[in-house]
């Protein structure tokens, strides 16, 4: 059931659920100045997605602080990477089922007169009562992942990185490219090392 809950349900869910984690180096601080400019490979920058998903990213930054700079002048290189692949979740639920009917049907029969109710002179407990029923059933998810990383450009040393994963049923890395993003920068910069879940409302033009 906590997985079911950690799910982004299409069509139904309200919230958007990610596990963020940050790690950074012992004695960094997120001090002046916070200027950074993206690292990427050639073949990286050619790719459209990522080229819109590095904008959404440079407003969660700027939204913190930061300020994109040319590559010269900028004390941090910060580079991303992020996938998504189809998964399965077994899921358990409870079902009530209804108390007239067992497996074969009516337990009075078709026309059966009910005075005393639905569920007859006995109450909901009497004869004919089913306790409630664990269903388990697959899900079909998409796991969706994201990795930002900020290196020191004098140094060559990795200082912070935050990893924002998402489980979405029936969903899509670009849908919920914008939460992964924004998660992973609320409270920015996080406690190194400890797991945190971040639930966030869904944007009611969201599509």
């Amino acid at each position: 059931m906590a997985l079911l809950a950690a799910l982004l349900l299409s069509g139904c869910a309200s919230t958007v659920v990610t596990d963020v984690t940050a790690f950074r180096q012992p004695g960094w601080q997120n001090d002046a100045p916070r200027t950074y400019s993206f690292e990427r490979s050639a073949e990286q920058a050619a790719q459209l997605d990522r080229q819109t998903y590095e904008q959404w990213l440079a407003t969660a930054l700027a939204g913190i602080g930061f300020e994109q700079v040319p590559a010269k002048q900028a004390r941090y290189r910060v580079s991303m990477d992020f996938d998504a692949a189809p998964g399965i979740v077994r899921v358990a639920e409870t079902v009530y089922p209804d108390p007239w009917y067992g497996p074969w049907g009516p337990y009075w029969g078709p026309g059966y007169y009910r005075p005393y109710g639905p569920w007859g002179p006995w109450g909901p407990w009497g004869p004919g009562y089913w306790p409630p029923q664990t269903v388990v059933r697959d899900i079909s998810v998409t796991f969706s992942s994201l990795r930002v990383y900020f290196r020191d450009a004098a140094s060559g040393k990795r200082v912070y990185q935050v990893t924002a994963q998402n489980q979405t049923e029936n969903g899509s890395l670009p849908a919920v490219m914008p939460y992964l993003i924004r998660s992973a920068f609320t409270d920015f910069p996080a406690e190194s090392g400890r797991p945190r879940r971040v639930t966030l409302e869904v944007e009611k033009d969201a599509k």
